[in-house]
């Protein structure tokens, strides 16, 4: 299976997206396209289907661009479709303005009822609430990649809170007013800062990507409620950490059946891969991969590695897929 990726191509366009209503959520879901034809001497020949369906879900301050390249190298593979969380990319606003995991948790899986099931992706914020996901609804969960998993880490890191976006997000009023100001007048800087953080080497992404996550973080700042859901969410998940100490977190990955790989990059500046053994300690039969000189988005950073990863994981956990190819 991983001989079927396809090449990485950082110049592509966004994937097209739609907003689907499932279970009273209004939530942004973009399709990653089907691979083109493959044209050789003899003729041209059509992609064989994916074996399986993924669903992307991102982290905090993140949206569905984040799967950009993962999805494309992934599409001979897996049919993949990228949502925005409530309040973030193109998504309407929850409810009640409740950025609290269980809700996040509840839109995810109205998602994945409407897609019929899927191999679950999740990367950081995305991540934990992927785990509550597949402890809650196995049925829905084929396999289950979890990216730099926001779990529970309440070791004082002066890196993570010298993070500009996140120390905004945590000042009442002032806070969520500024956030917005540099969203809408210094974008392409705000981007820049957030890259540096999040990844070893930002200009992997190239010039495309670059100017397609400006573009975003512009249309974003227009939107009302964007300075809302990133202090909610972030205030939500340290909340869940405080909560018992964060036990809720490590209970509820203790009953995850499905098959789980956990990804991790060794100079996350956000989310340390010190707490990684305890996961995979914690959710019984997972797998471990460690990519040394990367950050919090493997995905982003290194797609080829990471989708190399995943179809593998595809392959051992689901037979099925073997014969398929």
């Amino acid at each position: 299976m991983r001989d079927l990726l396809a090449p990485l191509d950082r110049t592509t366009p966004l994937w097209p997206g739609e907003q689907v209503r499932a279970s009273g959520w209004r939530i942004h879901v973009r399709h990653v396209p089907r691979p083109e034809p493959v044209h050789t001497d003899s003729g041209t020949a059509d992609v064989d289907a994916p074996v399986g369906r993924a669903l992307y879900v991102h982290g905090l301050g993140g949206s569905s661009l984040n799967w950009t390249d993962l999805g494309e190298v992934l599409a001979p593979v897996l049919d993949g479709y990228a949502m925005d969380l409530p309040g973030f990319g193109f998504s309407d606003p929850p409810p009640g303005g409740d950025y609290s995991l269980t809700a996040m948790t509840d839109a995810v899986i109205a998602v994945l009822e409407h897609l019929g099931g899927a191999h679950l992706v999740g990367n950081s914020l995305g991540g934990a609430i992927a785990s509550r996901v597949a402890a809650q609804r196995p049925d829905l969960v084929t396999t289950l990649t979890l990216i730099s998993p926001a779990f529970p880490d309440l070791r004082p890191r002066i890196k993570r809170l010298s993070f500009v976006p996140l120390t905004l997000a945590t000042v009442p009023r002032v806070g969520p007013a500024v956030f917005g100001y540099l969203g809408r007048v210094h974008a392409e800087r705000q981007v820049a800062q957030t890259l540096r953080e999040i990844m070893v080497r930002p200009q992997v992404l190239g010039p495309t990507r670059i100017a397609q996550a400006v573009e975003h973080a512009v249309d974003r700042a227009e939107l009302p409620w964007a300075p809302a859901a990133l202090s909610g969410s972030l205030n939500a998940l340290v909340a869940s950490w405080l909560w018992m100490s964060g036990r809720d977190h490590w209970r509820r990955a203790r009953m995850i059946t499905s098959p789980t790989l956990v990804m991790w990059g060794g100079r996350d500046k956000l989310v340390s891969a010190a707490i990684a053994p305890r996961v995979i300690r914690t959710i019984e039969g997972s797998r471990l991969v460690m990519f040394g000189a990367v950050g919090h988005v493997c995905q982003m950073e290194i797609p080829l590695e990471t989708a190399r990863e995943i179809a593998r994981h595809v392959e051992i956990a689901d037979p099925a897929s073997l014969v398929a190819c």
